[in-house]
């Protein structure tokens, strides 16, 4: 008798359970957002994050960061992905469960559910199938959720209008050089910019490898590293994003753009390793950056996985004396 009263009981808590599961879910649907269009808006924020694809509880930790940052602004456009997308990757296929755990799975959300994810390739990411790089193809095969963009190893995006003029111009790199792409990358970036009355307001070059850091890469040079350097000065580039080391940093010196290292994403962390009048934030810690752009300003929020903005900084597009002079912070 007293088992039966047990199992009874059981059952019943389990049907309770079962009803006010079905009960949460029928009055809590997940409802994906429709975002608005990107390339026509008159300001756009992204996030920017490279060195994730571990599928370490870091990573999952800075992507629900993202994600509830998004919700309490109520806004991010697209995210770049900088790099070392997928560690191990040589075993990567079309196919591989990686791209669930370390990606569709791993960006979910209101927000991060509905939104394109441009990506460049890592010293990491060097898995082909048929003389394809495979993050490349399945980008071109819009597999999965349909989120991962990745059209060849260096392309150009626009995002938003100001007037006639694109708002945002992003210039994708693949950085594991020669001495041959690293030429027509230079190139690249000159065409890119090359129009000064109808160019886009905003110019942003991104790359797995650093120009400049003062963290554990500190005095390395990427193969062509020169002949980028001076293709973002001879165009006038703002910004240039890049990954690689596992840390945060913002560099400003007089002549060139701003060097953004977001290298946090999830892997293992990189210690600073030195100091400099030209390093303007830097962390040994996990988190992303928001960069917000319209026709006046460029906004740059360096965050950590709570998600905490840490640093803050903002440039006016009608100051001209260069992207480190224009600089200021702002309160976080």
């Amino acid at each position: 008798m007293a088992k039966k009263t047990a199992y009874a009981l059981f059952a019943a808590i389990v049907s309770l359970t079962a009803a006010l599961a079905l009960f949460y879910f029928y009055t809590h649907p997940r409802i994906l957002r429709i975002p608005p269009d990107p390339f026509t808006a008159d300001n756009i924020t992204f996030y920017a994050l490279g060195d994730q694809g571990n599928g370490s509880v870091h990573q999952w930790a800075v992507a629900h960061a993202m994600e509830a940052q998004a919700e309490q602004y109520g806004k991010v456009d697209f995210v770049t992905l900088l790099g070392d997308n997928f560690y191990n990757g040589q075993s990567l296929t079309l196919d591989s469960p990686a791209w669930q755990s370390r990606f569709d799975n791993v960006y979910t959300g209101t927000y991060l559910s509905a939104i394109p994810f441009y990506a460049i390739l890592g010293n990491h990411d060097p898995a082909t199938r048929n003389g394809r790089n495979v993050e490349i193809e399945y980008a071109r095969r819009q597999m999965g959720s349909n989120r991962w963009r990745m059209p060849a190893n260096d392309y150009v995006v626009d995002f938003g209008r100001a007037a006639d003029r694109p708002l945002l111009r992003i210039v994708f790199l693949d950085t594991n050089l020669t001495p041959t792409t690293s030429q027509a990358q230079a190139s690249l970036i000159r065409e890119s910019f090359a129009d000064k009355t109808r160019g886009p307001i905003w110019k942003i070059v991104a790359g797995h490898h650093p120009i400049k850091s003062f963290g554990k890469h500190y005095g390395e040079n990427i193969k062509g590293a020169a002949s980028i350097a001076a293709a973002l000065k001879d165009a006038g580039v703002d910004l240039y994003l890049s990954g690689h080391d596992h840390n945060q940093q913002l560099i400003a010196a007089d002549g060139d753009p701003l060097y953004l290292i977001s290298g946090g994403g999830g892997g293992s962390l990189y210690k600073i390793r030195q100091t400099s009048p030209e390093l303007r934030f830097a962390r040994e810690g996990h988190g992303f950056v928001s960069i917000h752009a319209d026709a006046a300003s460029l906004s740059i929020d360096l965050l950590d996985k709570a998600p905490r903005v840490l640093a803050a900084y903002r440039i006016a597009r009608a100051c001209a004396d260069g992207p480190a002079a224009c600089l200021k912070p702002t309160p976080p």
